[in-house]
């Protein structure tokens, strides 16, 4: 993956994460520490090796060629053509790895969402495994599955990894992008969805980045709004309503993340009534940068994004979490989903001009223990970290799912 030179020495990097030294060790230069892995970065000079180890933190330089993956489905229409609008208009991406898997199951709740154990190895992981191997000198960290491309995994077998229900039982059905992260040593890619609600919806949230990318970052892969004087500057954090407890820490937690990561106190509002009625929650906001609430699990009611939550001024780039057990599933009737949130009418906007630009999501229940963790969420969205590093990093479930581009940031 990257060699180095020193002035009688070499050091090279594998594609496993472990690092190889030889030649002049007369200072120990070619000692390799015991039980060094997860290596991203190595230099040598003179007599001196140095290896940086993987941090999911660190926002580090992308080469679109080595460091981008994009699965899509090519057993549908729609999945191949929002895949290759994203590839011909998203801009900077042109050079992006490119992978087709084949997948259909019309028969399971949710179609396209689902898929079973077997499937997943041979038609998602086989595939990703048989590239990897192609292309050895390649682990992208960023990889996006698109539309009908399975986001869950019926895995009724097994135990979910921490903060869900202990299992087995109705609830192990882990996420696609999740797993991903377990089938190659070395590797952990930061996985993301474009699968809004049909090719309309993922189409659209395509055309908010080239419009967001020419206006404020153009030439640029790493689109933010807010460094090219977008005013997206305002935090809501809505702990109202919550089925009866008396105290939940999630949006003060939040609250406090994005001031010490340098937002006004002044720009965040929050609330929290227990139980309270529909005029004790947040439903006016302006300049949106980040909204968290607990939705149908109070009494903001089910259709939430589309009839009660409505945004003003310059609210197109922003990003949600909400408290909502499966807010990452695509046809949940009982409460409010990702489907709702970037759909074209949503947050008082018209044509997808209040969608949020950015979601994490749970494809099934994680319990309260296992919410994401909103404070490192929105804290990291101040601090203008891209959004597959803010979501990935709020990740406590094996449910969980983030669902739009990793190279946006505020």
């Amino acid at each position: 993956m990257a060699i180095a030179a020193g002035d009688n020495h070499s050091v090279a990097l594998k594609n496993d994460g472990t690092v190889v030294a030889w030649g002049d060790n007369r200072v120990g230069q070619t000692s390799e520490i015991a039980g060094l892995t997860n290596v991203k970065l190595i230099a040598a000079g003179g007599d001196v090796s140095m290896a940086s180890v993987f941090s999911p933190l660190v926002q580090y330089t992308v080469n679109v060629a080595n460091d981008l993956l994009l699965i899509y489905n090519t057993n549908s229409m729609d999945s191949s053509n929002v895949m290759s609008y994203y590839l011909a208009n998203r801009p900077m991406v042109a050079n992006a790895n490119v992978l087709g898997i084949g997948y259909t199951n019309s028969a399971s709740p949710g179609y396209y969402e689902t898929i079973n154990l077997t499937d997943l190895t041979n038609l998602i992981f086989t595939p990703v495994l048989n590239w990897l191997g192609t292309n050895s000198t390649k682990r992208p960290e960023y990889v996006i599955l698109f539309l009908d491309v399975p986001s869950r995994v019926d895995d009724t077998n097994t135990y979910p990894t921490g903060g869900g229900y202990p299992g087995p039982g109705p609830w192990n059905h882990p996420s696609v992008s999740v797993q991903l992260q377990s089938i190659s040593t070395g590797w952990h890619p930061l996985a993301t969805h474009i699968n809004m609600n049909g090719i309309n919806d993922c189409t659209n949230y395509i055309n908010k980045l080239v419009s967001f990318g020419s206006n404020y970052c153009p030439g640029k892969l790493i689109i933010s709004a807010s460094a090219g004087g977008y005013g997206n500057t305002n935090y809501y954090f809505d702990d109202t309503g919550i089925l009866g407890v008396t105290s939940n820490v999630s949006g003060v937690n939040a609250s406090n993340a994005v001031v010490l990561a340098g937002a006004s106190p002044a720009s965040v509002t929050y609330t929290n009534v227990t139980d309270g009625g529909l005029i004790d929650h947040i439903t006016n906001g302006v300049n949106v940068s980040g909204y968290m609430s607990f939705g149908a699990h109070s009494s903001l009611g089910v259709s939430y994004a589309t009839n009660v939550v409505v945004w003003s001024g310059n609210s197109a780039w922003w990003i949600i979490e909400t408290v909502e057990s499966y807010n990452g599933r695509r046809y949940e009737t009982d409460m409010g989903t990702f489907m709702e949130w970037f759909s074209s009418n949503a947050f008082g906007g018209m044509s997808y001009t209040k969608t949020p630009i950015g979601a994490v999501s749970n494809v099934d229940e994680p319990s309260e223990s296992g919410i994401n963790d909103a404070a490192t969420y929105f804290g990291l969205w101040e601090a203008r970290k891209n959004f597959a590093i803010c979501a990935w990093n709020s990740r406590i479930t094996s449910f969980f799912q983030a669902v739009g581009d990793p190279f946006i940031t505020k």
